[in-house]
Parts: structure tokens; sequence; C-alpha cells
């Protein structure tokens, strides 16, 4: 089923104006929550495709999976040697999805434009590249494929359909393995928690960046022209995973850390199109966090799901694996971020200078959080004299509001606001929340009297 954003009508009235409101409010749109036809799939890892698809591994399924940007799922074997099904996943820039499979001793590729044999097979540990590991796959800048060895003996990397070994003269990247492109054009890896390393493009050249000594780095991820990575302590039978810490290098400029606190596990770093970092928090909680350079680290909690995994879209969409279920969930950004718009009463009535207006945090999102203020729908002339422009009617006002929970929020009218309703005046006006972290969100009037 295609996701489409729901329509809510809504009527304003300011002053003696009675005006209907209707428009489409992307904030009121809820969380997607995806089923996999496989049951107990052993969902593992999760990938955009530049096609606007997202991947998604069956570990114990045994399978990859599609989600089509219509909403549509479909599923292609992965043949195994043994119990080890397919994990770590990547899709490269033709919209083929690579995937580590048997304890990362095999890579599976699928294609779905072959219709006949979409799933194809290179063996690490065979003839092909003999005696490979893999740790992790991702994909390059310029296209091609890298595969981390598990044991720090170099990387693969797939040009096409052709695989190049750099054992004996490539990066260390055991133990941590994480593989991610950095923000200048490099595949860049972890190094047993005190570096970073940036490959160059040969698989064999590397470049060591220091970084604080500490815990395991198990998410790199480039926005903004650096590079972040996540880092905690692993769980263990007697604690879960915590102490938690979210590292920014920017090359040749340094670099700094946040520190999230003893019960939180930053993993599966995903840059979205604002430029901000999302990532899943594994540790006791099980949530999703949020950091950008200006203003830290924030986490969401979604309710009973529990992310693990999560990418960002193509059209700029959370999606993640809920450890909860047997399902992906998509949400939009200003839905994951806690900003959903809220719902508008049927009618709005001034109060001297001021516009009360009940708002309520639609159920089945997360917090609320942002401005409301009033505008006018289009161009108009104040008192009647000047050019037509549009006028901001109220200033704006904050709103925080817990999912299903109602407020008032108490607008102060402008100088053209309290023009344009004085006296039996009427004016077409519209509603305009911004969420905090998102885009204004403008509810338009349908009818004036």
């Amino acid at each position: 089923m295609p996701f489409l954003p729901s329509r809510r009508p809504a009527l304003a009235a300011l002053a003696a104006l009675t005006c209907a409101l209707t428009a489409p409010s992307a904030a009121s749109a809820e969380v997607r929550d995806v089923a996999i036809p496989t049951s107990d799939a052993g969902l593992h890892s999760i990938a955009a495709s530049p096609d606007g698809s997202v991947w998604f591994s069956e570990q114990r399924g045994g399978k990859v999976g599609r989600v089509a940007p219509d909403g549509r799922v479909a599923e292609w074997t992965i043949p195994t040697d043994g119990e080890f099904g397919p994990e770590e996943l990547t899709v490269g820039r033709d919209g083929r999805a690579w995937v580590l499979s048997d304890a990362h001793a095999l890579v599976f590729v699928v294609d779905p434009a072959v219709a006949d044999r979409p799933v194809s097979r290179l063996d690490l540990t065979g003839g092909q590249l003999g005696g490979r590991r893999g740790a992790r796959i991702a994909t390059a800048p310029d296209g091609s494929i890298w595969i981390s060895d598990a044991l720090g003996e170099g990387v693969v990397r797939i040009v096409g359909d052709q695989a190049f070994d750099t054992r004996g003269g490539a990066p260390d990247c055991r133990f941590d393995g994480e593989l991610a492109p950095g923000p200048d054009g490099r595949m860049w890896c972890a190094f047993q928690g005190d570096a970073l390393k940036r490959i160059e493009p040969d698989g064999v050249t590397t470049v060591n960046t220091p970084i604080p000594s500490g815990h395991q780095v198990h998410s790199l991820a480039a926005a903004g022209g650096a590079l972040w990575y996540g880092r905690y302590v692993t769980a263990s039978f007697a604690a879960p995973a915590g102490i938690g810490r979210i590292g920014r290098l920017v090359p040749g400029a340094g670099v700094r850390e946040w520190d999230l606190g003893s019960r939180v596990a930053p993993d599966s770093l995903a840059a979205a199109p604002d430029g901000s970092v999302w990532f899943v928090d594994v540790g006791s909680v099980k949530q999703l966090g949020r950091i950008t350079v200006g203003g830290g680290p924030r986490l969401v909690k979604l309710g009973d799901r529990r992310p693990t995994e999560l990418t960002v879209a193509r059209d700029g969409a959370l999606w993640f694996i809920d450890a909860n279920a047997n399902r992906l969930t998509r949400v939009t950004l200003d839905e994951v971020g806690g900003s959903p718009a809220p719902a508008l009463p049927a009618t709005l009535r001034t109060r001297g200078t001021r516009v009360p207006v009940r708002v309520r945090c639609p159920k089945g999102t997360v917090r609320c959080v942002g401005t409301l203020r009033l505008r006018t729908a289009g161009k108009v002339r104040r008192a009647g004299r000047g050019r037509p422009a549009v006028r901001t009617v109220t200033a704006p006002a904050r709103y925080a509001l817990a999912p299903g929970a109602a407020a008032t929020v108490r607008l102060r009218l402008t100088g053209d606001g309290r023009a344009l309703t004085r006296g039996a005046r009427s004016v077409r006006v519209a509603a305009e929340a911004t969420p905090k972290a998102g885009a204004a969100q403008r509810i338009r009037t349908s009818r004036l009297r």
C-alpha cells in the first residue's frame, strides 16, 4: 500500500471572521509499520536504495527483502550452507543489493532486474578470494563495493563485478571492522577504539587519525563535512550495552565527543538531509536519537517499538528495524524528531489582543514540539491601503505536547493582525505550524464570510 499523508480538515475564524481551513498535514501522518511476509525472519540490516526503495536482510529467514516506494514488499531466498544466513547489507548505486552471509564468508548480490537468476554469489573463502572473512560491507562514493576483513587483513574492493584483494598491503580494521564512506570522497574504518583510518581509492594507502581512547566504535556516518562515530560498551550476560558517546571528526580540524550517559549505546548512525545525524540506542531503553553540532544529542522514545538498525530513505524518511515485532517502521523526520504539528480545533476567536488556540498532539506519534502562528492566506492590503502582501496576523508561539495531549496556545496579534480584524473587517487566514527541526506546514483557508 502506498504511503500517503493523511488529510485533516480544519476551520479557523479570527474575530468576526469564520474561515474553513483545509489542507494536507504531513505531521498528522501516522508512523507506518510494514510487516515482513516471512515469520520470525530475524531482521538484521537495513539499507536505502537510490531508487527510493529500502532493503533488509533476514538472518533466520535466509532471505533479502525490499520495500518498494509504493509500499510493496518482495523477498529473495539466499542459499545458505549452514545456520548463519544473510546479515550485513549495502545497496550499490545501480540498485543492486549486496549482503554478507554464511558467517560473512559469502557475498550474495540481488538484482531485481534479472528475472531468471536475480541472486548470484561471490565466495570469500574459496578459490576466488580464499581465506577471507568479511566484517562490514559498504558502498563507496565512486559506486564500488568495499568489504573489511574480520582479521584485519585488508579490504576487498568490488568494481562492477570484478573483485580486488588488498591482502598484505591494506588497512588493519580488525575488531571494530566498521567501514563507511567519509565526507571527503574516501572510505574510512575504525581501529580498536583509538583511531579512525582514511583509506585511499587504491584500498592500500591509509591515514590514521587518533580519537580519544575509549570503547569500541560500532558505527560511522558522514554528515555536514564531518565523519561521525558511535561508541559504547557492548552488552554482556550481566549488563545491557551502554556508556555511550558520539564523536565528530572534521578531517584536519580535530575531534569532539558527546557523552550520552551510562544507559545509552548509539549504533547505526545515518545522516539526514538537514545535516543532522540519527542513531538507534541499543542500550537498556531501545530508542532513537538525533544529534547536531549546535544542539547536541536528543533521544526519542517510540512507545513499544524497539529500533535496532536504521537508514534514511531518498525521500528523507527514517526507516528502522523493530526488534519487538517482525516488521520495519517508517516515520518522517518531523515525527521522529518529536515535532509533528498539532491538530487544530474547528474555530478560533480573539480575546482582546490574543487568539487562544486549543491544539492537540495526534495519538500514535511522538511528542509535538514547535511554533504556531496565523498569516493571511494570500496578499492583502492593510486596512485597504498600501500594496497587497502576505501579512503576519499573529506572532509565533511555542507548543510542546505529549502524544494525545491537548493545551491552549495563546497567539498575540501583530499590528497587521489588529488592523485587519478591527471592527467588522474580515480576512482570509492560514494557520502555519513549524515543527522543531522541520519545515513550516501551512493550512490554507477554503471559504470566507
